[in-house]
């Protein structure tokens, strides 16, 4: 089981990965983004998400949301900017939260967006605090996902909404099936991936209602391609690098990791759903 600082180190150590080949300094954002037919390129797609899911829970200026998991800060300042939201974002790296705070205070942003160090299953946050509660590719990191749901619902207003945009591995997986996500899981710091029905099951023990879920695998499948194609010359680089330098156990399996996403993927070994639901 990985660490909050294992989970921390991960992110600082593979940003430059992003940096390079996930256009981060633009687009200030670490996942698989949304691919519709018109979409023109990966920073339109990583924009896209924010837009589908600000629409389905309909974020607006009138809101206080917590972005739980909000690495350098992208969907916390497109809510700010696109939505008029109030938004704390939080994070388990003290580097990500500097460049965040930077970050917003270039864009003039820092009146509607702050950011804090906090476990997202255990905030200092006071109960009711929230209007809605967001997560893009970071509530997978979890031990025990109904941790977060519990904090969720705690940090919620009565009516207040979340939104999980994730992961999910497909039930009764075995032998090299079970491998390959287990690897999946092991190169990104993830302890392990839940099933969308245990999820489901959690969230509606801890008293969520009005659930919903979208399979938009479909839709990340572009990226996750994309991903592929990098880390076939990526695996021959990272071969490279070791020689010359001492790479992090993690880092060593983060090349391998985004070519076993894809053909996970294509196995239909996991999915990747929009999960939304009110307290």
């Amino acid at each position: 089981m990985f660490t909050n600082n294992d989970i921390a180190k991960h992110f600082e150590v593979c940003e430059e990965h992003y940096r390079y080949w996930w256009n981060l300094s633009e687009s200030r954002s670490m996942h698989y983004g949304y691919w519709r037919e018109d979409t023109k390129n990966l920073h339109e797609a990583l924009m896209n998400i924010n837009q589908v899911m600000a629409d389905k829970i309909s974020i607006s200026e009138n809101d206080t949301v917590l972005d739980a998991g909000c690495g350098v800060g992208g969907s916390s300042f497109w809510m700010a900017a696109n939505r008029g939201a109030t938004v704390s974002g939080i994070t388990l790296s003290k580097k990500q939260r500097q460049q965040a705070e930077d970050h917003a205070a270039k864009l003039g942003l820092s009146q509607k967006v702050n950011f804090q160090n906090e476990d997202f299953t255990n905030t200092s946050f006071p109960s009711e605090s929230f209007n809605a509660v967001w997560g893009i590719e970071s509530i997978c990191y979890a031990e025990k996902k109904i941790d977060f749901l519990k904090e969720a619902f705690r940090v919620l207003k009565p009516g207040g909404r979340i939104i999980v945009a994730d992961f999910f591995k497909q039930q009764g997986l075995l032998g090299k099936d079970k491998t390959l996500i287990d690897q999946m899981a092991y190169g990104w710091a993830i302890s392990d991936f839940a099933t969308i029905e245990d999820f489901i099951a959690a969230a509606k023990e801890v008293g969520f209602i009005n659930i919903k879920v979208d399979d938009i695998s479909k839709q990340i499948t572009p990226s996750a391609r994309r991903l592929y194609w990098f880390s076939i010359p990526g695996m021959f680089l990272s071969k490279l690098y070791a020689i010359f330098f001492s790479p992090t156990e993690l880092s060593k399996h983060h090349t391998k990791t985004v070519y076993l996403q894809y053909k996970g993927l294509k196995r239909n070994l996991w999915q990747y759903f929009v999960f939304q639901a009110e307290k």
